[in-house]
């Protein structure tokens, strides 16, 4: 289980490396569900992985928090993750 999550939270980091997302889109691509993207997403921003570079809105009005991640990491992937 434990390296699922790992598993998953590197594919996630791949998927932001093209460019800043919202969790929906990184859902999309990694084909993940999206409540389980979002849940590591924050677990990820806990981490001072990916930060929420800026905030759009929904349809309805709603913020959404568009991640990126940070510039330093924009290179390599972190070869440890939690």
């Amino acid at each position: 289980m434990h390296e699922a999550l790992h598993k998953d939270k590197e594919r996630i980091l791949r998927c932001l490396r093209t460019g800043p997302k919202t969790c929906k889109e990184v859902a999309d691509a990694t084909h993940m569900p999206y409540l389980r993207t979002n849940h590591l997403i924050i677990d990820l921003a806990k981490q001072g992985l990916v930060y929420a570079h800026h905030c759009t809105l929904n349809a309805t009005g709603s913020p959404i928090n568009v991640w990126a991640l940070p510039p330093s990491e924009m290179s390599p992937l972190h070869a440890e993750i939690s």
